[in-house]
């Protein structure tokens, strides 16, 4: 695969990813966002739950075209 594709790809992944980040952000500082982190114990339902599990896909892709660029160079 060409090098140029990888880059492209790996620009698109993480502009999506940082986009369903903020979707899912619901507090107001980042203080409660910490918190949240250590307390969240809520059932996900429905869209929340899917853009949950494609950030997570989202994140892998991402992981594995990092991957395959750093074998690249």
């Amino acid at each position: 695969m060409n090098i140029e594709v990888l880059k492209i790809i790996e620009l698109i992944l993480a502009v999506l990813i940082i986009l369903l980040v903020s979707i899912q952000t619901k507090s107001n500082s980042l203080n409660e966002s910490i918190s949240n982190v250590f307390t969240y114990s809520r059932n996900l339902r429905g869209f929340e739950k899917f853009v949950f599990y494609l950030t997570i896909l989202l994140m892998v892709g991402f992981v594995v075209n990092t991957t395959l660029l750093a074998k690249m160079y």
